[in-house]
């Protein structure tokens, strides 16, 4: 797992930094409910210390101590919902994906508009295990700048979240982030 961010250099991680200080200041910062109470509080350090200086590679191998994580999972197949054992690297490598590649957009889409760039453009980072079809229909769209930064996580947060709304990262795991054009 090695995403391609084109642009993740040290101007844009500022603005991820930025962006990411401004939603933990909010009063309501997303926190995924996977984790446990020991991982809560160390959350946002591991964050903050991927988005300075690491990437979703490095925040996945932070997030691996069983310790973070609820030890189990709920899940849904064929609508029945059911309950197993958590598997913990793979909970980490999801979450560290998709935490990292929305500060990322953020941060990255922040900076776009701060250089008056109108539209950007929605790609594959990385090829996933498997592709997920409301995620792949977005591939190589040209969208809004303003749009993507705007619906930051409205998808899912604050809950329920609207899911009429377009944003990238589509949901969780999703390997799509954006391109200048």
């Amino acid at each position: 797992m090695v995403m391609n961010y084109e642009e993740l250099d040290d101007k844009t991680r500022e603005y991820m930094l930025t962006e990411f200080e401004k939603e933990e200041a909010s009063g309501n910062p997303y926190r995924s409910r996977a984790l446990s109470s020991a991982g809560l509080p160390v959350f946002p350090q591991l964050m903050r210390e991927a988005i300075e200086s690491g990437n979703e590679v490095s925040l996945c191998e932070s997030l691996e101590d069983a310790s973070y994580w609820e030890p189990e999972e709920e899940y849904t197949r064929d609508g029945i919902t059911r309950t197993r054992r958590r598997n913990i690297g793979q909970s980490a490598r999801r979450l560290a994906l998709t935490e990292f590649s929305t500060w990322y957009v953020a941060g990255f889409t922040k900076r776009l508009l701060d250089e008056d760039v109108g539209e950007c453009q929605v790609y594959r980072g990385e090829q996933p295990k498997w592709e997920p079809g409301e995620c792949t229909i977005h591939e190589g769209l040209m969208i809004s700048v303003k749009e993507i930064y705007e619906n930051h996580r409205a998808r899912y947060w604050p809950e329920p979240g609207d899911q009429s709304a377009f944003s990238i990262p589509f949901g969780p795991g999703c390997h799509h982030v954006v391109r200048r054009v």
